[in-house]
């Protein structure tokens, strides 16, 4: 408590001096606003060519170990763009349009069609929300098999796909504002022409 008090005096806030404390809190907090509000100014997004491949690494969980590689290439159409800010080792989301894509690499998998329901969970808890009805066989025209199914929700509608081979799967969720998905149905499609696992 003494050592508190000595340490408000050196400041003078005792003596009723706060300008001293404003200048400590400027120095303190100014970096930290000056950073915010950059990195929120700056662009997260990068133009992608035809051909560009992205190697996504699963890891399991210690219930459910394994590793393994999903790869996705960038298809011909023009117009692709990435979320930089989104991307992880094991995630990348890819934008075309009003289109969101994003992929995950999951390793570890047991079985798909678990899989597939606790994605559909985690869906109806995200920002936004959406809901996934018509779980379905699905299968990609790589040859991965799957399940997938639409989502709708308060502002965007989507489909969720989760196909893989052995113990390892890819997440595919893509969703766009109402009523302008169907006009990306094709750039989807390209992108799960395009998926690898292994």
């Amino acid at each position: 408590m003494v050592d508190g008090a000595v340490r408000l005096n050196r400041l003078g806030l005792e003596r009723g001096r706060t300008w001293s404390a404003v200048v400590m809190a400027i120095l303190v907090f100014a970096p930290a606003v000056i950073w915010s509000h950059w990195n929120n100014s700056v662009s997260g997004e990068r133009e992608l060519s035809a051909g560009d491949r992205f190697v996504l690494t699963a890891v399991g969980t210690p219930d459910a170990p394994g590793t393994g590689t999903v790869v996705v290439t960038v298809p011909d159409d023009d117009g692709w763009t990435t979320d930089t800010g989104n991307n992880r080792a094991s995630r990348i989301d890819l934008v075309h349009g009003p289109a969101v894509v994003e992929v995950t690499a999951v390793a570890g998998v047991n079985d798909m069609s678990v899989l597939f329901d606790r994605q559909r969970r985690d869906q109806s808890n995200a920002d936004p929300a959406m809901f996934t009805t018509g779980k379905r066989s699905y299968e990609s025209p790589t040859g991965l098999t799957g399940y997938a199914g639409n989502m709708t929700g308060e502002r965007y509608s989507g489909v969720l796909i989760v196909v893989g081979r052995g113990a390892v799967a890819a997440v595919v969720v893509a969703y766009a504002p109402l009523g302008r998905l169907d006009g990306e149905t094709k750039a989807i499609e390209q992108i799960l022409a395009t998926l690898e696992v292994s």
